[in-house]
């Protein structure tokens, strides 16, 4: 357990020792892996630890693992978070990750107010959420440690931590202000992983609109589904959870790749054209051979499409055929994207 005793300079100090141990792992990275539409992947962290080893690890390659930095009390480092990054790693896996917040415990609570009573001029809440950005500090630490970058840090927001919350809202807000000031001025983008009862809880309701993340409670990946239309903070749901063996995740609609449509040569992409064709599928030739656009294929157009067929290594024709199509771009679409995992984990 990572404790402060003294000034969050302290803290900070204390949480660098602890990724000195850890240290970036030198194993080599695969290739990511395939990222199918409705991806399924996996969050693991310190409960999966044997020792310092990363102990249960997700089957086979997924697309995605969402790895826990800290836990507890939020000061407290995952032991074996270098040796399951390096899993990662070594099976080109995309990495996110997130990271326990909790109500300050009675050492961080003195050593904030050592710190900063004089500069909070002796606000509660004000300590309190210098005491939410230190926990933020403490898992931006440990990304930087390990040489990683993440798209997006999770806060995990839960009851039955180490250190309870609260019962009076205002100071538990405080705390999870202070948590998500601390990710943006590192320049962090937040979620937040939760269930609508324990925010409730926590917060009475605090709107907080950043992307959700929903565990279901049970391994009924069609009943965690279902939370996709649900919300927790107000925030819109990105990630869903349900739990078999290890702690289970879907991706949202809201990620969901989204197909392309046909552009506007798609529907000449089968035509040959040359000397005496006129139309419409001409006048798209002509602008992009940058001949006259006439609609008609004379010699001004043929002149033009040979130039740019020599431009381009293609067969020097002067007349188009659908492999020149394909080479303008006719059988590509357009407007569509594919699946969004890179806007919560990335190659590690």
């Amino acid at each position: 357990m990572i404790v402060a005793a003294a000034g969050l300079v302290v803290v900070v100090a204390i949480v660098v020792v602890g990724i000195v141990v850890l240290g970036p792992s030198s194993a080599p990275s695969r290739p990511l892996g395939p990222a199918p539409i409705g991806s399924h992947g996996y969050d693991v962290s310190w409960p999966q630890c044997s020792g310092l080893t990363a102990g249960t690890v997700p089957p086979g390659r997924p697309p995605y693992v969402l790895l826990g930095l800290t836990h507890g009390d939020g000061l407290e480092v995952n032991p074996c978070l270098d040796a399951q990054l390096a899993w990662a790693r070594q099976n080109g896996v995309r990495v996110g990750a997130y990271l326990v917040v909790s109500y300050p415990n009675a050492a961080l609570r003195t050593a904030i107010a050592d710190r900063f009573t004089s500069a909070c001029n002796g606000s509660s809440r004000c300590l309190l959420r210098k005491a939410g950005s230190a926990q933020a500090q403490v898992a931006v630490s440990l990304l930087h440690g390990d040489g990683l970058t993440v798209p997006r840090l999770w806060l995990d927001v839960e009851v039955g931590n180490s250190v309870p919350w609260s019962p009076r809202v205002t100071r538990n807000i405080a705390v999870l202000r202070g948590a998500v000031e601390g990710l943006r001025a590192a320049d962090e983008s937040v979620g937040v992983y939760t269930t609508p009862a324990m925010w409730t809880q926590i917060t009475r309701g605090w709107r907080l609109a950043v992307p959700n993340w929903l565990p279901s409670g049970d391994g009924r990946p069609h009943h965690a589904a279902r939370l996709c239309r649900a919300t927790a903070t107000g925030g819109v749901t990105w990630l869903v959870q349900y739990t078999k063996t290890l702690d289970s995740d879907l991706t949202c609609p809201v990620l969901a790749a989204i197909p392309g449509k046909p552009g506007p040569l798609w529907a000449y992409r089968s035509l040959t054209l040359g000397a005496g064709s006129s139309g419409a599928a001409v006048r798209a030739v002509q602008q992009r051979v940058a001949a006259p656009v006439t609609g008609s294929y004379l010699s001004a157009t043929v002149s033009a499409v040979k130039t740019w067929q020599s431009e381009n290594h293609l067969p020097v024709t002067g007349t188009v055929s659908p492999q020149d199509w394909r080479a303008m771009g006719a059988d590509q679409k357009v407007g569509g994207r594919p699946l969004q995992l890179a806007r919560f984990a990335s190659s590690p």
